[in-house]
């Protein structure tokens, strides 16, 4: 499915007329409880390429406790559908990454993806909303 397709699905399911990239070719849009989400076509190759979908969200303080924290959720299990990288953009902006390969690519991916990149964040922060480190 191309990535235009999965777009408007999700878009259309979001409440979204048009759900559109950026001249940079990236989706983004702020989601309220969830955070910053980023969908971003890398590149093409004869593999078919890859799409980027990140979650951030910002925090007042971040410190090491906080990225050793971030590391150790992204500990990749063999059972795991998806290998997670964390994210941090101006020092203040911490998050999930994951890298999906556009020929699997499709809603219902998507929505995974979406899901464990939520889940990930609620863990960092803790059961009270607040960083715990």
């Amino acid at each position: 499915m191309q990535l235009g397709e999965v777009l408007q699905e999700f878009g259309a399911l979001a409440g979204f007329k048009t759900l559109e990239t950026n001249e940079n070719g990236v989706v983004h849009m702020t989601i309220h409880k969830v955070g910053d989400l980023f969908i971003d076509e890398k590149y093409r190759d004869e593999s078919g390429g890859c799409v980027f979908i990140y979650l951030l969200r910002v925090y007042d303080r971040i410190n090491g406790n906080v990225y050793r924290r971030a590391l150790s959720l992204c500990d990749y299990e063999p059972d795991e559908e998806f290998l997670v990288n964390p994210v941090l953009h101006n020092d203040q902006a911490l998050g999930f990454a994951i890298k999906c390969p556009l020929i699997t690519f499709d809603l219902n991916v998507l929505q995974k993806v979406i899901h464990k990149l939520k889940d990930l964040q609620d863990r960092l922060e803790g059961s009270d909303g607040s960083l715990s480190a």
